[in-house]
């Protein structure tokens, strides 16, 4: 990924509260394609030549999303696959460098998974990204402006088999698995750009659309909704530095008869907040994506 940006401290004082409360406003979804076109993105590597690199295409659908705040425990992983993770201790990391992120602030997010998933009894790391808002010199990741959602089921298995020894990951595969992501803010309260996140009990298996994203070494498919009407669409407003948003991105249950689990892949998207201040500072936010095992 390279090395990440230094991340000023915020004179909170200053501003204004963060926009809060519930907000219609334009969240982007990816346009559909004819039947015989595959959407797909290259990601941190070059195209063939003459080869664009993506036709993914976002438009826009008006949707009301409902502010968690005060309401955190309205929603929870097995209904929703979300949970408001707070008071987590404020981890002495260096963001500027992927190993010192490695070393200092995995352990810390793989702490808080185990305590806040249900039967989890194994974590493991596979990436993490860091977004902002600003360009800088090196063309670091934008917020992610066009819905998602995680890895197809056949990716998930791959990706087990990829990182696991061969023993352990088949024997992994023959319990739950889920990928988590683990969402936070690098710069203190989160002022522009906030995260939005769709309960999974109320994404449909039609709603979803097969894309391919294209690694320099392999490819593999994961998802992305289209807007419908019986979505239900969250944020939590002003979100702090010892806060996280934890979304279940896969769970292997998910098509289990009598699981309880209710979808089990919350779909995403950042957003522009038009109440947003115009003096509001910059996001700076790190994601971490985590295979999680058990029982």
């Amino acid at each position: 990924m390279g090395t990440t940006p230094i991340v000023p401290k915020l004179n909170e004082s200053s501003l204004s509260p963060p926009p809060s409360g519930d907000i219609t406003t334009p969240l982007l979804f990816s346009k559909r394609l004819p039947s015989d076109e595959t959407p797909y993105i290259y990601t941190k590597c070059l195209p063939p030549e003459g080869v664009p690199y993506t036709n993914i295409r976002g438009e826009p659908s008006m949707v009301t999303v409902h502010d968690l705040r005060g309401e955190e425990r309205s929603i929870s992983l097995v209904h929703d696959s979300i949970h408001i993770v707070q008071n987590i201790p404020i981890t002495k990391t260096n963001f500027d460098d992927d190993e010192d992120i490695r070393k200092n602030y995995y352990p810390l997010v793989e702490q808080q998974i185990m305590a806040n998933v249900p039967s989890a009894a194994k974590v493991h790391i596979f990436r993490h990204g860091i977004r902002h808002t600003r360009k800088f010199p090196v063309p670091y990741s934008p917020p992610s402006l066009i819905a998602r959602q995680g890895l197809t089921s056949t990716a998930v298995i791959d990706r087990i088999r990829w990182h696991l020894e061969e023993e352990e990951a088949e024997r992994l595969l023959q319990g739950r698995y889920r990928v988590i992501y683990f969402w936070q803010t690098l710069n203190g309260t989160v002022y522009t750009c906030p995260l939005a996140m769709a309960s999974s009990a109320t994404v449909k298996d039609e709603d979803i659309v097969t894309m391919v994203s294209h690694f320099k070494d392999f490819s593999e498919e994961f998802g992305a909704p289209i807007y419908r009407d019986h979505q239900k669409w969250y944020y939590l407003s002003g979100v702090r530095a010892d806060e996280a948003i934890m979304l279940q991105i896969f769970d292997s249950y998910r098509s289990n008869p009598g699981s309880g689990v209710m979808g089990g892949h919350a779909a995403y998207v950042d957003f522009k907040d038009p109440r947003t201040p115009a003096n509001a500072p910059d996001r700076w936010s790190i994601e971490t994506f985590a295979l999680v095992f058990g029982p």
